[in-house]
Parts: structure tokens; sequence; C-alpha cells
């Protein structure tokens, strides 16, 4: 079979990497095997680690002919701490396979990046700064993009009909893909970044201060480290290192008032849980938003309790898959597109999601 890689993968397939099926998504999920044998209908791949419960399953019907009219999306679940081979398997599966036109990563951005940079093309701006790939061109040649910060810019503004997010402060938990995507979001200028092909600040009038709460020192440092090659200065952005929930509460409950308070964490979605203990405080006027759209959303319950406004992560999803389609069938991401894709998603949205209004910007 042809090969899209840049040179030769020093990998094989034969790594077994368990399917995770469901009666809902019956052959939803593919095996690495499975995937290098796929023949069929123009196929995009989505790399996470439980995509059998993903909403994208029914909406990706309805996107497709926004996309890739004739194409379909099967999933490949990998663990959460997978080996660098596993990942370098995905890929030479999906290079060797003219079936196969693109891939759009959750979970696994930062890791298949780190596994995967020299088998794929990543001249995209986004994926140097962030050193991450969260979607890949695969029809022609091999090309890894970093979309997510595209998508958190475009929500920004306004999520939902609650209060307008410009202008609060943030505080967001956790410090893997999504707050790296959430400090470029907020930092930088991603229009002229991407037309520049360097970074460009933001004005800073118009940058929101981002405290970032993680549960390593190390999570932190990496993040530091985009912020340096980001060119966004230190004193937007204040780390703060939390190895439980506890004084994660404390920071919370001590920020500013009318902070939005993010979610970025997999507990209560992939994981059981909240960030947050049992008894959480608000800061007076806090908005709290989840990244998570499904599973308990606990975090969002002790908001609830709180008497606090609450945003889910179903705009994030939305925008998310729209901007990483956009980028691996060469689609201009714009307002119009983000309004056209969730209209056509909202039939699936969770109940939550669909009685709010989203109002973006791209």
């Amino acid at each position: 079979p042809r090969s899209r890689l840049p040179g030769r993968a020093e990998s094989s397939t034969r790594d077994a990497i368990p399917a995770r099926m469901t009666t809902a998504h019956s052959g939803a999920v593919l095996t690495v095997d499975e995937l290098a044998r796929y023949r069929g209908e123009p196929l995009c791949v989505f790399v996470g680690i439980s995509t059998a419960g993903s909403g994208i399953h029914n909406v990706y019907p309805s996107w497709a002919p926004l996309f890739a009219p004739g194409s379909v999306l099967r999933g490949l679940d990998l663990p959460e701490h997978a080996s660098p081979r596993q990942y370098r398997d995905v890929v030479t599966a999906m290079a060797a396979n003219p079936d196969i036109g693109s891939a759009v990563i959750t979970s696994h951005k930062l890791r298949m990046y780190q596994a995967c940079h020299d088998m794929i093309d990543v001249g995209d701006p986004l994926a140097r700064l962030t050193r991450e790939i969260n979607c890949l061109d695969v029809a022609g040649h091999l090309r890894g993009f970093a979309r997510d910060p595209l998508s958190l810019q475009a929500l920004l503004g306004a999520v939902g009909d609650g209060p307008l997010i410009t202008g609060r402060p943030m505080v967001c938990i956790g410090a893997g893909g999504s707050a790296t995507a959430l400090l470029l979001a907020a930092g930088l200028d991603l229009d002229a970044t991407l037309a520049d092909r360097r970074p460009a600040a933001t004005a800073a009038g118009a940058r929101p201060h981002l405290t970032i709460v993680g549960r390593t020192a190390e999570s932190l440092d990496a993040l530091d480290g985009v912020r340096h090659r980001s060119q966004i200065p230190a004193s937007a952005i204040t780390f703060r290192h939390a190895r439980d929930a506890r004084t994660t509460g404390d920071i919370v409950a001590a920020a500013p008032p009318r902070s939005v308070i993010i979610n970025a964490t997999g507990l209560g979605k992939t994981a059981p849980g909240s960030p947050l203990p049992g008894q959480a405080c608000f800061p007076p006027g806090a908005i709290a938003w989840d990244f998570n759209y499904r599973g308990p959303l606990t975090f969002l319950r002790q908001a609830r309790q709180a008497g606090i406004t609450q945003i889910d992560g179903w705009q994030y999803f939305v925008a998310g898959w729209t901007a990483a389609l956009s980028a691996v069938t060469a689609t201009q991401f714009t307002a119009r597109l983000l309004a056209e894709a969730g209209a056509a998603a909202s039939p699936h949205a969770p109940s939550q999601a669909k009685r709010r209004r989203p109002r973006t910007r791209a």
C-alpha cells in the first residue's frame, strides 16, 4: 500500500488496541488493525479515549455535506497514557490507507505531537506554538494542525445567552490541551498569527487575565513554555499548583468577582467527580463553564447548587469540531460556517445545551 509519510515509519500495526463497542453505535469504533484494513467511503477517524459515547457519531452525518460530502466517521480508542509506539502505529495505518481522508484528535493532542511530529508535516503555526496536533489532513501530504485555540477564541465573546465572557478574569482548572488552547485564544490574535506565521499579540486591553491551575509542576512548566514561545507577557498569566481538590477550591473561592471558572479536566466526563471539593464556593457573580458536555457534569451541579450561571461544553464541542474539520478540508473557518454547523448539530444537543442560543464570533 502507498504511504503518505515523509519518511519510513519505525512501527507496525500489530499492537492490540481494544475497540469499545456499543449497541447505539455498533461498528462505530475500530481497532488499529481494522483501521489499516478499512475499505469504503472516505473516512474521518476520531481518535480519543472513549469515542463510542461521543455525540459526534450522531452529528457527523449532518456535517459531512458541509465539509466532506460522502464521508463517514469512525472512532479509535487509545488508553489515556498510550505508548509512543501506539501513536506511531495509528499514524502509519492512516497514512497507508487511501480510503482515510482525515483525523480529529481530542484527548491525545499533546502526546500525538510528541510521538509523531517527525512523521507529520507540522508547519502550521499553532501546532508549532502549542506542540500539539488536534487534526490531520491524510488525503494528500500528511499534515497536522492545532485548531482548538481558534474554536475557543470564537466562543470567548459569548457562550450561551448568559453574561458576556469578554473582559472577565478566567480561572482554568486543568493544565492540558484545552488549557493550552485557552492560553493562545486569550493571548494572541490568532487570525494574524496564522496569516503572518508568527505570534501576533492581541490588544492588551482585550486580553483577560488568565489563571491556570494544574496538578503537577511539569504541566504548568510546559504551559509556561507555550506562553514564552507565543510571546505572551508573563503578567497576563498566573500559574497555580494545586495537588488536590481542597487547594483548587481555595484558589477558586479567592478568585475575583465575576470570574469565569472553567473545568478543563476530564472529571465529570471520562472520570467521575469534579476538580472542586464537595461544598464548592464560587466568587460572587461567577460563571461556571464546563468544557465537558456529556457525563454526570458534577462541576456544573456544584455551580447550580451555588446559584451561579452554568455553561456546558456543547458549544465548545461544536466549535472544536468545526475548526478541526475546516482545517483538514481546506474550508474557511467563519462565523457563518460555525452557525451552520451549530444549526445542523442542534437536534442532537443535550437538553441543557438546547436551551441556549449561542452568540459566537470567528
